[in-house]
């Protein structure tokens, strides 16, 4: 990570949603972290961190309904540190079912089941921590993740040269049978094209495969879904760079996130690095067992 720009990441989010086990993984990549320190001493730690040449990353975790007071605690460290540090937030989220299902699992007692079930505590913190959510740069959906999964895409969203970028862009192909994600800002649908699935041939391929590619390369429709795509991302991606966002996650879904979503994240990604935009891919439910 040498010469990229020095970074003090605030890692918010949802009780069970992975904020520990992102905090350890930023260290690997060479972050120093704090977890919850007090929040009046964040400010101090980025004053502390600029010309370190060191990165850091600071868990934050809110228990009570306040989030103004983060909000606050953000633009402060946006004043107090210099142009050298960039100052950005890491949300993590999950689905309510899922956080139930590891807090369940693990036997830990959510910090807000205080006199209710984990499902309240969990839909009350959702619902104090949305201003939150909308302030963050980047908002992670966990509930489909492994550990391993998680650790792969921190290690291409904070150790990799096009992260000194001001805007990234995340493509990631779904299954709609498998569930939408949260995190999106845009979701396209590209269950209306032609389905390879039901070709016996191209089953147990995936959009990775050329005969999947060359099958929807002779589908007139998938390219003009894919000219209106591009089209659309010329136009708004200088128009977020503009408003200084820092992240923008796409998602390209079809049944079963294997064929038809695949090969148009594939497609999207070409355009845009050949346009020398810093595009990275996660195929979510790629790996998934077809019977």
């Amino acid at each position: 990570m040498s010469g990229a720009q020095q970074r003090l990441v605030l890692v918010t989010g949802l009780s069970g949603a992975g904020k520990s086990v992102a905090l350890k993984y930023l260290e690997d990549l060479g972050f120093q972290w704090v977890d919850n320190p007090p929040m009046e001493l964040i400010p101090q730690l980025a004053e502390l961190s600029v010309g370190s040449g060191r990165h850091v990353a600071v868990g934050v975790h809110l228990r009570e309904p306040d989030p103004h007071g983060l909000i606050h605690l953000q633009e402060l460290c946006r004043e107090r540190a210099c142009a050298g540090l960039r100052v950005e937030s890491l949300y993590l989220e999950a689905n309510v079912e899922m956080l139930v299902t590891r807090y369940r699992e693990t036997r830990r007692r959510h910090p807000l089941a205080l006199g209710v079930t984990v499902r309240e505590a969990v839909e009350r913190e959702i619902a104090f921590q949305e201003p939150l959510r909308e302030m963050a740069d980047l908002v992670v959906d966990t509930s489909n993740m492994t550990p391993r999964e998680l650790k792969e895409l921190l290690d291409k969203l904070y150790d990799h040269d096009a992260m000194g970028e001001d805007l990234t862009v995340f493509l990631r192909s779904f299954g709609f049978k498998h569930g939408a994600n949260t995190d999106a800002d845009m979701v396209f649908d590209g269950r209306f094209l032609a389905n390879p699935h039901y070709d016996p041939q191209l089953r147990h391929l995936s959009g990775l495969d050329a005969p999947v590619r060359d099958f929807l390369e002779r589908d007139d429709e998938a390219e003009r879904f894919l000219t209106h795509m591009v089209n659309l991302l010329d136009y708004l991606i200088p128009r977020f760079r503009a408003e200084r966002k820092r992240y923008l996650t796409i998602d390209i879904g079809c049944t079963g996130g294997r064929h038809r979503s695949v090969y148009l994240v594939e497609r999207l990604r070409d355009h845009l690095n050949q346009h020398g935009h810093a595009a990275l891919v996660r195929h979510r439910d790629l790996d998934r067992h077809h019977g």
